[in-house]
């Protein structure tokens, strides 16, 4: 599995603070900081059957919630429930919502690998280094501390 951070662009803010989502830009095509380029051609279906928010990847602790995924405009889009019956997703939350941690993360599974110096010189994910993944399998998401990709 391949884990990728970006900064995430926090969508809409709750205007009530005792709303358990918040909105995100899970996923661009920019390039990200090792390099790579992520296509937003994404296989949701597994995901969607099982839709966990991690917190830094580890999925040996339990899930601090749910998300409701969707490619919007070319961008991988994610609505995130906090479960705040837990007091660490609570802690998650509230620190999401005040703008202490403004990075998700995905974790998947490529299924369409081309290092981006084989691509076309005109293909828009050209470059000299990294990989351009052209479909995944989306696994997971993740709220992050560090992002990979900057833009979002």
């Amino acid at each position: 599995m391949i884990r990728r951070s970006i900064n995430a662009e926090r969508v809409k803010t709750a205007d009530n603070i005792d709303s358990d989502v918040l909105s995100f830009i899970a996923s661009t095509s920019a390039e990200d900081r090792y390099g790579d380029v992520v296509s937003q051609n994404w296989e949701l279906e597994a995901y969607k059957s099982n839709p966990v928010i991690l917190l830094n990847h580890n999925s040996n602790e339990l899930p601090i919630g749910r998300g409701n995924v969707e490619v919007v405009d070319g961008q991988l889009m994610i609505d995130i429930e906090f479960d705040m019956g837990d007091p660490k997703a609570a802690e998650v939350a509230r620190k999401a919502k005040a703008g202490f941690l403004n990075a998700v993360s995905v974790g998947f599974n490529p299924t369409e690998i081309i290092a981006r110096a084989d691509l076309p010189e005109d293909h828009y994910a050209a470059g000299s280094r990294g990989n351009y993944y052209g479909r995944s399998e989306l696994l997971e998401v993740s709220i992050v501390t560090i992002p990979a990709n900057s833009e979002a």
